[in-house]
């Protein structure tokens, strides 16, 4: 049975903030900024970083949407039961989460003790990095999976899915992704103000990734809501 298109207009307005959520990674952000940085290290193991994430986020896109396939079609009007639970069901998880950033007590105090601080590494020991990094980042899989299942439920043409697929995908990668192109475009000042924002980041991450899960935990919980 095909499946009803579901207003494409709608999508982004519904996918958009999760990737945006998805992004805000202080210790994506601070892992890439002493790959950057550290002695030894430069773009080469930097991209090596965004790759070890990429990887992470191509098998939540496979899970996301292979979920979403086997759930109902997404309706192009009224009551979405399936998509409200999820979402309700995920605010649950970033409340925990967020609870449980805020009791954490072993955040780092200096950029030294930051994931890739140190010596440089080959790329290979960058790619592993970004791959772990990211594999244990909930809050973003939290927010990406609902976001590619919306997508697989919406019956859109494969050329449109696999556009707004890789469009996701490259808001979440954001904390990995533009440092090394703003690097690129903007020399030594942009590594002055990267490294900046790096320790800033660093002493506020707890903040940071709490602040963000009850943010979108109330957001899942509105739009859920919304779709019943």
């Amino acid at each position: 049975m095909l499946r009803r298109s579901a207003p494409l207009a709608a999508l982004p307005v519904d996918v958009v903030p999760l990737a945006l959520g998805a992004a805000v990674s202080p210790m994506l952000l601070v892992g890439q900024m002493r790959t950057l940085t550290a002695p030894g290290s430069g773009l080469r193991q930097s991209w090596a970083f965004v790759a070890g994430n990429a990887a992470v986020v191509a098998i939540w896109a496979l899970l996301g949407l292979g979920s979403g396939v086997s759930l109902p079609a997404r309706p192009t009007a009224g009551a979405d039961p399936v998509s409200a639970g999820i979402h309700l069901v995920l605010a649950l998880v970033l409340l925990a989460i967020g609870c449980g950033a805020l009791q954490h007590q072993g955040a780092m105090a200096s950029a030294e003790e930051a994931p890739g601080g140190g010596a440089g590494r080959s790329p290979a020991r960058s790619f592993g990095l970004g791959l772990a990094l990211m594999a244990g980042n909930l809050t973003s899989l939290v927010l990406y999976l609902p976001a590619l299942q919306d997508l697989a439920r919406a019956g859109l043409r494969p050329d449109v899915l696999v556009t707004l697929v890789l469009l996701v995908s490259l808001i979440t990668l954001a904390a990995s992704l533009l440092p090394p192109l703003a690097l690129t475009f903007t020399g030594g000042w942009g590594r002055a103000r990267l490294e900046q924002l790096s320790r800033w980041t660093l002493i506020h991450q707890r903040q940071i990734n709490a602040g963000l899960c009850f943010v979108f935990a109330a957001y899942l919980t509105f739009s859920g809501l919304a779709r019943l």
